[in-house]
């Protein structure tokens, strides 16, 4: 069996590279993404936006000033020129297929949908690379794993959220696998909830390995974290 696919995630607990192994390298860049596969994690998650010319690139903000020289809306500007800026250590911001590449047979990846339109674009892609098997869609937004959804049946969706609500149903109702939670909103009632649905629970962020036992404790499935080396010791 592929040791990557998302299935094998349904067999124990894991552990996701935050935005890759972010606590360490600049964030959503192919150094932080490495840097988490050398250490063993069992998922890595990134952040996915197009650019002005509908590519897909991998960086988390809407605007550029935070993570790279850059300065305005990432949307605004083709694709050459988002990659002539530095991300950080003179990285540049990935395409999302040089993520995928990265990735390929090591780990699976958690690719986070920041706007509905990156829906379609980034599913060919995984489609293309034959990665449909290692690739969790998440999202905040449900219109954009709506759109994975309604694109290809076969696709792993995720929900992430961070305030109360009705997620855990939500999530059911779009066809999800995965539950995301902000990790104070993954109480044992929700998780036990989620398991009764048949979802598996990831909560976020948690770079304390204390408070990665106790999710754990709660059954929460995974953890995501920048310090993804803290919390791999849980995972026996």
């Amino acid at each position: 069996m592929d040791t990557v696919s998302i299935g094998r995630l349904f067999e124990g607990f894991f552990v996701v590279a935050h935005r890759g192994a972010s606590g360490y390298e600049p964030e959503n860049t192919l150094r932080a993404v490495r840097r988490a596969l050398e250490m063993g994690v069992d998922a890595v998650e990134v952040d996915v936006r197009l650019s002005a010319d509908g590519v897909p690139v991998v960086i988390h903000d809407e605007t550029l000033e935070r993570t790279t020289s850059g300065r305005g809306r990432v949307r605004d500007y083709p694709v050459d020129e988002l990659r002539m800026l530095d991300a950080g250590s003179g990285e540049r911001i990935p395409l999302l297929a040089e993520v995928l590449d990265e990735v390929k047979g090591k780990a699976a990846l958690f690719l986070e949908l920041k706007e509905v339109e990156a829906a379609a674009p980034s599913l060919s892609l995984v489609e293309e690379k034959g990665m449909l098997g290692d690739v969790l869609f998440i999202s905040l937004q449900p219109e954009a794993l709506a759109e994975v959804r309604r694109m290809s049946p076969r696709a792993y969706l995720g929900l992430i959220y961070f305030k109360p609500g009705e997620w855990i149903l939500e999530a059911k109702r779009l066809g999800c696998s995965f539950v995301l939670p902000h990790y104070r909103l993954a109480t044992e009632k929700a998780v036990s909830f989620a398991h009764r649905l048949k979802l598996r629970v990831v909560a976020w962020t948690v770079d304390d390995p204390a408070t990665a036992a106790e999710l754990k404790k709660r059954g929460v499935d995974g953890v995501a974290s920048n310090f993804p080396d803290r919390i791999l010791p849980l995972r026996g």
